[in-house]
């Protein structure tokens, strides 16, 4: 169901602990504008499993997904049966809009278990999309000969996963000199980028390449990709979403095209676990206002490294539990992409009366978000890099002086399909 902007906000008010103190201010004229926006630690500090805050109502049906956070500070989503069901719908549609056929044949790709939400939500989009195909839940668990098996026998035409997984199926191909007929490769979770495209074009030299859309399991259905998109470009869903570009420095509603801000996110279809003007964590600009928006790295909000994600909020949480958190006067995460892999640098800044071990702050990374050690295991990523530094040597805003929590450097290029 779709809900009306007003009765959502009203129902947030009534029956949320933590959207009532948030609103107790507001006036009875309700309008997006003058509602605030979400901080994020606030958001996920009151989502606790016990003595929840943030829900509308007790938590007794429907599906419950693990949505980052550290191991000592999980963070999850939750959905009605109906919720789920109105989330995935609007995502299928989303996905027959760009360049799935009838008859098309899809194997999923994308990964599975530990209560995280890709496959599953994959799954049951591709299930609504109004195309008429077949899945084939594979998994990106599978091992390249077994994909490349099951592609030949079945006569999979279109492979829907995460980047990285494409990447590591091209390089098995290649080196066995496979050829394998896919037509369509729908990717997702994760950007994009011009050296991987090339990798791409090589072992697939008949596939398009496309975005299945962008979604989140904090928020929900982000944008969807239709032909008219370039890499990096999505459609907004009209209907059942509110998406907004804020000036990260003003809080300034931006609605010109080309200038960048940070996207937040209003779910109209979600009453259980409201989300009302929810940064995204993501950086943005209009193509066409209102209708179509760029992404351009990750906001202040966290990082995204490959599949991870790493919340900033996170960085103190996994440090402070040796007492090391104390003594952090500041930090700055810096996302690169070089070589084919993504890699997080952290730069820390500390009191001087400290000695920290880098090895030992490495080890309890790992320890706190055991994806992260996967993925460069599995050479997904590439390994963090922890590098003390002053504070002077953290990158500032030019025209506000105001220090960034996340710097994003990679860039997105073009897909031609």
């Amino acid at each position: 169901m779709i809900y009306d902007l007003k009765e959502l906000i009203t129902f947030a008010r009534e029956n949320s602990k933590f959207y009532r103190a948030l609103y107790q201010n507001l006036s009875s004229d309700i309008r997006l504008e003058s509602l605030p926006i979400l901080k994020q630690e606030e958001f996920w500090k009151s989502n606790k499993f016990k003595n929840n805050e943030l829900l509308t109502e007790d938590f007794s049906e429907g599906i419950l997904f693990k949505s980052g956070g550290t191991s000592g500070h999980p963070k999850f989503s939750v959905f009605t049966e109906k919720e789920w069901s109105m989330f995935t719908e609007e995502f299928g549609k989303g996905i027959s809009n760009g360049f799935l056929k009838d008859g098309d044949y899809v194997g999923n790709l994308f990964y599975a278990g530990e209560l995280y939400a890709s496959f599953a939500f994959i799954m049951k989009s591709l299930e609504k999309c109004p195309k008429k195909i077949v899945q084939f839940p594979m998994t990106g668990n599978m091992r390249n000969k077994d994909i490349v098996k099951t592609i030949e026998e079945y006569k999979i035409n279109v492979l829907a996963g995460v980047p990285t997984t494409f990447i590591n199926l091209a390089d098995y191909i290649q080196k066995n000199k496979i050829e394998i007929n896919i037509r369509l490769i729908l990717f997702g979770g994760e950007p994009l980028y011009q050296d991987q495209i090339t990798i791409l074009n090589h072992a697939f030299p008949n596939a398009a390449i496309a975005s299945i859309g962008i979604a989140s399991v904090d928020g929900g259905h982000l944008g969807y990709f239709d032909p008219s998109c370039k890499n990096g470009e999505h459609k907004v869903f009209k209907d059942s979403t509110i998406i907004e570009i804020i000036d990260e420095d003003t809080n300034e509603k931006i609605v010109e095209p080309g200038r960048i801000g940070r996207l937040v996110y209003t779910n109209l279809t979600r009453k259980l676990m409201p989300i009302i003007r929810y940064p995204a964590g993501d950086r943005a600009e209009w193509i066409e206002y209102g209708a179509k928006f760029k992404l351009n790295g990750r906001s202040d909000e966290g990082a995204r490294i490959g599949p991870v994600t790493l919340g900033s909020d996170d960085i103190l949480n996994i440090f402070s539990e040796k007492n090391i958190g104390t003594s952090i006067m500041s930090f700055q995460l810096i996302i690169n992409h070089q070589e084919g892999l993504d890699q997080l640098t952290i730069l820390l800044v500390i009191d001087n009366e400290t000695i920290i071990d880098k090895n030992q702050l490495l080890c309890l990374l790992y320890k706190e978000r055991p994806m992260i050690k996967q993925a460069v295991e599995s050479k997904v990523i590439a390994g963090p890099v922890i590098k003390l530094v002053e504070i002077f040597e953290l990158v500032k805003n030019e025209r506000t002086g105001k220090k960034r929590l996340v710097i994003d450097l990679r860039e997105i290029e073009s897909v031609s399909s």
